[in-house]
């Protein structure tokens, strides 16, 4: 009798074990940025709605991550050029002074804010993650990992989301 459940209730379980690592660390989550608590590399408090009415690429990341620093260089080689009228914001979890040192070692010119909790508290568990948000503040697309910036039609679309 045991051995006639066995099978289907451990499917059962590798199917839901799956579900939740999927969902976890492939789905980003809906935030709602007009609450995040963040402040600039002043210490000054900042909120996100101060954006609204630009196009704006939103990029929760961090100094040690090799794919965030992939992507940031990418968004750097194309700042003025492609996304010379998109506000590229840099969210980090990271202290204010290695987020200044990361800016100016690789010569960012982004924007960066530091958020007052951890990435985890807010559903980030897996980094980079990307918000592409319009000039109405909506979200229009969401993405967990590294995104080819430097793939014409990439950007072409992406860019289309933001107006």
């Amino acid at each position: 009798m045991i051995k006639k459940w066995f099978l289907p209730t451990l499917l059962i379980i590798v199917l839901f074990i799956s579900f939740f690592i999927y969902n976890k660390y492939h789905v980003a989550p809906h935030i709602k940025f007009n609450t995040l608590n963040l402040v600039d590399l002043n210490n000054q408090p900042i909120n996100l709605e101060l954006y609204k009415g630009k196009k704006l690429l939103i990029c929760f990341s961090a100094s040690w991550c090799p794919n965030c620093i992939e992507e940031l260089d990418e968004l750097k080689s194309i700042k003025s050029t492609e996304l010379a009228d998109v506000d590229v914001i840099v969210i980090s979890d990271e202290s204010i002074d290695k987020i200044n040192e990361f800016q100016l070692k690789r010569g960012l010119p982004f924007t960066f804010f530091k958020m007052n909790a951890s990435f985890s508290s807010i559903g980030i568990n897996s980094i980079p993650t990307s918000y592409i948000i319009n000039k109405k503040f909506e979200v229009m697309q969401e993405n967990i990992g590294y995104l080819n910036w430097r793939d014409p039609s990439t950007c072409q679309h992406l860019k289309k989301l933001m107006e």
